[in-house]
């Protein structure tokens, strides 16, 4: 469960980082050598910006999801075997 969390974190930082690379070589290649080309690089920046902080959220909240159902698997494991233990010594 971790793995694909972990995998999922490394494809959404590679995305972005491409999106950051391509659009930063775009504009500093003279691609859209006016203001609007700048602009509009410049926002397309920020917006992917913008979505790699919200995955990283969506990620982390995925994250904790799973550690909190771990533990709730790992209370409901140890009450069991807490049980068996009474059951077998009585």
């Amino acid at each position: 469960m971790f793995e694909a969390s972990s995998v999922r974190r490394r494809r959404v930082a590679a995305i972005a980082a491409a999106l950051a690379l391509g659009l930063a070589g775009a504009a500093w290649s003279g691609c859209g050598d006016d203001d609007e080309g700048s602009d509009q690089a410049n926002e397309a920046l920020d917006k992917a910006n913008e979505e790699l902080d919200e995955a990283q959220e969506n990620l982390d909240e995925d994250a904790q999801d799973a550690i909190d159902e771990a533990q709730e698997k790992a209370d409901e494991a140890a009450q069991e075997a807490e049980d068996a233990i009474d059951d077998a010594t009585n």
